[in-house]
């Protein structure tokens, strides 16, 4: 469990070096839960991560846990967020991605970004990507857009590679909460 706190740690660094800023504008409130929807995954790694991510929990706007309020964290059933701390009721397997969205402010340099961890029977296999590319990770793709009014996440041939060995994973599907 301290090696998968550590490691949405290290996925959460990502964004706190490109989207430090604040938005005081933002009118999100933290929605914990709520959450629904399936993210697709195709690619050489889905032989060992399956096919499918069913997203169970949410949290948005969580700036303590992300480093800015332009971000979503996505999580399977498992994984819970309890006072900006992350919960595990099972720490062998699930996955929590964490989406960013700074095209309306927040980083100079990095529109969108995903920073995702995926837990398969005790393995951790992490995966990031940003757009536009910046010569690190991969580019996320068009089809990758968080919609924080109409409460939307998009995948749509969404691609990010495991940083560990460069295997790029693909995701499609719409993940949306109340």
């Amino acid at each position: 469990m301290i090696k998968n706190i550590k490691n949405v740690l290290y996925c959460s660094t990502f964004f706190l070096i490109f989207g430090c800023g604040s938005d005081d504008s933002t009118e999100e409130e933290v929605v914990s839960n709520g959450a629904q929807g399936n993210i697709t995954l195709s690619g050489d790694e889905t032989s060992e991560l399956g096919t499918s991510l069913t997203v169970a929990n949410i949290e948005v706007a969580n700036a303590s846990l992300t480093g800015t309020d332009k971000s979503v964290i996505l999580m399977s059933e498992n994984i819970s967020v309890v006072d900006d701390e992350f919960v595990y009721d099972d720490d062998q397997n699930g996955f929590v991605i964490v989406a960013a969205d700074f095209s309306t402010g927040g980083s100079a340099d990095i529109d969108k970004s995903i920073s995702m961890t995926i837990v398969k029977d005790g393995e951790e296999y992490r995966h990031a990507c940003s757009s536009p590319y910046l010569n690190f990770f991969t580019a996320c793709g068009d089809g990758f857009a968080i919609d924080f009014e109409g409460k939307s996440v998009t995948f749509d041939g969404t691609t990010v590679i495991n940083t560990d060995d460069d295997t790029i994973l693909t995701m499609d599907g719409t993940i949306t909460w109340n």
